[in-house]
């Protein structure tokens, strides 16, 4: 194994700067104590591009119970040991988030496993010929501000390639998830993958499906929620990685069209749609699976039209099953779904829409009107080549049907009746009746045909339900 030194130029940004002292002064604190501390892995690589960060990594040969000593020393206050069995120790300076990390020699994922199996080493050459890849296999003295780089993780940086440290079948099988990460820093630094890289990812690619659903999850969150996540998808497809990690996704690669008047593809059009939308969580994947069920709901009519019926229902389905298998919390599932299974509405708005109507779909999205309304113009939008839709004034048009009836009084609105007032005004017992006369009411009350303080009203309707039952 080669080794290369290289001094990274000083930097005039302050940001850089004021990382760089940080540095310094913990690595002479530690050092003055008899142990080393390099600056490891992500800093590194950001550095070398002239980024500064606010979460810096190091290595040291100190054991964690030692580091978790000096840590509390330097800062001034306890640390977190919440990673202390795999070696970590961390703590926050001045906004700058640190973990310290003990020398690793080996690092194992076994099936199914959320933590690694983790064996100390003795030495940073040691640390970092076990990381993935060469651009994330450097260290950085801050004393002397030399790069100790055995894997010539600088040179592949500046070429724009991404390559894995030694044997890339033996660096993805310690841990298959390196194949999402692979692709997420490919995609976000626009690195070519070198090819024996690339070529052991198909090969490994299935291994993924013994990974933890949670660590899947959280790669997936990290590309949906950053700027790159349309071109990292597209790897994830071209390296069929989509069948092992969210099988759901392969959907997306089989339709070739929407029919005569929509001739992007599938795939086309859901990047396009993506692209459109703010990179948060729940709207990127809407704007994601939006359309997922278009291959399984494809008609043809006889008049030549191309129809996917219910398209948005089966889509809402997929979302709660994709998302659910994904172990994501209940309130992101199901405001993906809500906002998949709603789409189509949003297309269907017109101006001759009653305000009852307005309201009842402003009640159903609640606070997520926004971003459904964002989800709906990007989805007109990605129909077309150049990017504009027909549609945009209508979307003006309920967006200002909305400000003018108050969307937040909307959500506010409810049945005048409580269960409680309606089960003691009947004298009966609770059960079906009781949503049944609420429903009743609050449609009344969004329809405007009922104010919501009015009870007297409130109970002619109520009886009237009552005897129609």
């Amino acid at each position: 194994m080669s080794s290369s030194s290289a001094s990274i130029e000083p930097r005039s940004d302050q940001d850089l700067a004021s990382e760089l002292e940080l540095s310094q002064r913990m690595t002479f604190f530690f050092r003055d104590r008899g142990l080393d501390l390099y600056l490891v892995g992500g800093a590194v690589r950001d550095r070398l591009l002239g980024i500064a960060s606010l979460e810096l990594d190091f290595a040291t040969p100190a054991t964690p119970p030692q580091t978790a000593e000096l840590l509390e020393e330097f800062a001034g206050h306890p640390p977190y040991r919440l990673g202390e069995k795999f070696g970590t120790i961390g703590t926050r300076v001045h906004g700058y988030t640190i973990e310290v990390t003990t020398f690793r020699s080996r690092e194992v994922y076994e099936h199914g496993s959320r933590k690694p199996a983790v064996e100390f080493g003795r030495t940073i050459h040691q640390d970092l010929s076990r990381r993935d890849f060469s651009i994330n296999a450097m260290a950085f003295d801050p004393l002397s501000e030399r790069l100790i780089d055995p894997f010539h993780g600088a040179d592949d940086l500046a070429n724009r390639v991404l390559r894995a440290v030694g044997d890339p079948e033996a660096r993805y099988r310690e841990d298959p998830l390196r194949l999402l990460r692979g692709v997420r820093f490919a995609a976000r630094l626009q690195l070519r993958i070198e090819t024996s890289t690339a070529t052991a990812m198909h090969v490994i690619g299935p291994e993924l499906a013994c990974i933890s659903r949670e660590r899947v999850r959280d790669e997936y969150t990290r590309l949906l929620e950053s700027e790159y996540a349309g071109a990292a998808l597209t790897m994830l497809r071209d390296f069929n990685l989509f069948e092992h990690s969210v099988p759901e996704l392969h959907e997306l690669t089989r339709m070739s069209d929407h029919g005569p008047n929509h001739p992007l593809s599938l795939w086309d059009h859901t990047m396009r749609v993506l692209a459109a939308v703010q990179p948060k969580l729940e709207v990127r994947w809407a704007a994601l699976l939006h359309d997922i069920a278009k291959p399984a709901t494809r008609t043809n009519e006889p008049d030549g039209r191309t129809r996917f019926f219910h398209h948005e229902t089966r889509g809402a389905e997929i979302a709660r099953q994709t998302l659910t298998g994904l172990r994501y919390p209940g309130t992101v599932v199901e405001t993906v779904a809500k906002l998949v299974e709603t789409h189509m509405q949003l297309h269907a708005f017109s101006p001759d829409w009653s305000d009852g109507a307005v309201r009842r779909l402003c009640l159903r999205l609640g606070g997520d009107m926004d971003i459904a309304v964002e989800l709906a113009r990007a989805d007109a939008a990605g129909h077309s080549h150049d990017g504009t839709s027909v549609n945009s004034r209508r979307f003006d048009e309920l967006e200002h049907r909305l400000r003018a009836l108050g969307s937040e009084q909307i959500r506010s609105m409810k049945s005048p009746l409580s269960g409680d007032d309606l089960m003691m005004h009947y004298s009966r017992p609770p059960g079906p009746w009781i949503q049944m006369v609420k429903d009743r009411l609050l449609e009344a009350v969004l329809d405007g045909t009922l104010e919501h303080d009015d009870a007297e009203s409130a109970w002619t309707i109520a009886d009237r339900v009552l005897e129609e039952a």
